[in-house]
């Protein structure tokens, strides 16, 4: 299970830190962000490969940033179900 910490900004930007986890999963999260019309902005920040968190930024138009995160990381699992399906 992935351990997340949620930083609401405001109610159109969210950071949310994976902990423990590498840029993978959270760059493919973002890309399903980047294409939803409700989502502004969405970037990975990471302190350091080695010793950092990835930290997700998020800012919308409209919605919530975690629940669109959510959503997102649904659609990633979704697809990565999909691929292993067909393996």
């Amino acid at each position: 299970m992935v351990e997340v910490k949620v930083d609401m900004k405001d109610k159109h930007h969210a950071e949310i830190t994976f902990v423990g986890e590498d840029l993978s999963m959270v760059q493919a999260i973002r890309k399903v962000l980047i294409e939803s019309d409700d989502v502004s902005f969405a970037g990975v920040i990471l302190e350091h490969p080695e010793v950092g968190h990835p930290t997700l930024v998020v800012k919308t138009k409209k919605g919530n940033p975690a629940t669109l995160v959510a959503k997102a990381a649904g659609k990633v699992a979704k697809e990565a179900e999909s691929l292993a399906k067909k393996l």
